[in-house]
C-alpha cells in the first residue's frame, strides 16, 4: 500500500512540475509529410536536395553523401529575425532512397540594454556620470520544427527536378 501512495504522490508531483507535455501529440503516423521515396541512390538523392536548397537560396552548411544541412535566413521586419535550418538525410531503401527532411524555424528579436557609467570614491559616496551606451543584440525568443505537410511537399516537388520520385501507393 505504502509503495502505490508513494507511486501516486511521486506522479503527481511530476505532473505539476512539469507544465504541458507536448510529445503527447506525437502520433508517428506512417503517412509523414518528413518522407518521399526516390528511384535513386542515397548520394544523388541527397545531392537532388542539395540543389533544391541551393536552388532556393539556402547556404549549405555541410554535404554528405547522404546528409545534407542547410539555412536561410529571413528578416520580415527591422527588430525580428528568422533563420530556417533544413536537414536531409538519405536513406537507401532496397531499389529506392527514403529521403527525411526536417526544418526548424527559429526566431530572433532585437533586444535593447543601456548601461551608464559610474564609480564610488571610498569616504565621499558614489558618483553617476552621464555617459550612457546602449548595446542591441537579437536574442532567441523561440524555435519548433516547420509541420505544416504542404511545405514538405512543395520541397519533395522540387527535388524531383533533380532525381526521379517514385510515386506513392494508395493505402
Amino acid at each position: 500500500m505504502r509503495a502505490v501512495v508513494a507511486c501516486l504522490l511521486s506522479t503527481a508531483v511530476l505532473t505539476a512540475c512539469g507544465g504541458p507535455s507536448v510529445y503527447e501529440d506525437e502520433t508517428f503516423d506512417s503517412a509523414s509529410p518528413y518522407q518521399a521515396r526516390f528511384a535513386a541512390n542515397a548520394s544523388t538523392t541527397c545531392e537532388a536536395a542539395r540543389r533544391t536548397l541551393l536552388s532556393q537560396g539556402y547556404t549549405i552548411v555541410s554535404a554528405l553523401p547522404d546528409a545534407i544541412r542547410a539555412t536561410k535566413n529571413f528578416q520580415p521586419d527591422e527588430d525580428v529575425h528568422f533563420q530556417i535550418e533544413f536537414n536531409v538525410n538519405c536513406a537507401e531503401a532496397g531499389s529506392e532512397t527514403i529521403a527525411y527532411a526536417n526544418a526548424v524555424q527559429t526566431q530572433y528579436e532585437l533586444k535593447q540594454s543601456s548601461s551608464s557609467a559610474g564609480f564610488s570614491v571610498s569616504g565621499v559616496g558614489s558618483l553617476s556620470l552621464p555617459w550612457s551606451s546602449r548595446n542591441d543584440s537579437l536574442v532567441k525568443v523561440g524555435g519548433e520544427t516547420v509541420s505544416d505537410p504542404q511545405f514538405y511537399e512543395r520541397f519533395f516537388k522540387r527535388m524531383g527536378d533533380h532525381a526521379p520520385r517514385v510515386k506513392r501507393k494508395d493505402r
